[in-house]
């Protein structure tokens, strides 16, 4: 492939049509590190790791989306060697739902980004804890089998 030497001016933007596939045919997404679940309102950090699959090196770029949201990664796109694997990470804001992360990876072909590899993970939305519901009514301070209310002078 021709065009390796041009490298991008930014990453791919928005997410092209992409089904699912099993491997990119340059990159492939290792791994996507994320929590299994987070109470609404959480930062919600997320690393990609993705492997350029290629004989040479290439630039790589990854895109996510949730609840329809677009977000992007850090750094915007990475020259990565034959074989290595580089790590890319984002955050967002926990929605106050069940959310399914769906990431794509990218390499430039000289002249575009091209969609090459897919991959999601879920995030459960956090059960909070619970709100107990209630009035004080004594407090005791216990020492040496000696009993006092609060505060003890």
């Amino acid at each position: 492939m021709e065009g390796y030497e041009n490298p991008p001016t930014a990453g791919p933007g928005s997410i092209g049509h992409l089904a699912a596939i099993a491997i990119g045919a340059f990159t492939e997404i290792v791994d996507i590190i994320a929590p299994a679940e987070a109470a609404a309102g959480d930062l919600v950090n997320v690393e990609v790791r993705a492997r350029n699959l290629h004989t040479g090196p290439i630039y790589i770029s990854v895109a996510a989306q949730y609840n329809g949201a677009l977000i992007s990664f850090s750094p915007d796109y990475a020259s990565v060697e034959a074989g290595a694997t580089y790590s890319f990470t984002t955050s967002f804001t926990m929605p106050n739902n069940d959310t399914r992360l769906y990431v794509w990876s990218y390499y430039w072909t000289g002249e575009e980004w091209y969609p090459d590899d897919y991959s999601y993970v879920d995030i459960a939305l956090a059960v909070p804890p619970e709100v107990y519901a209630g009035t004080i009514s004594r407090k005791e301070l216990e020492y040496d089998a000696s009993r006092a209310g609060i505060p003890v002078y």
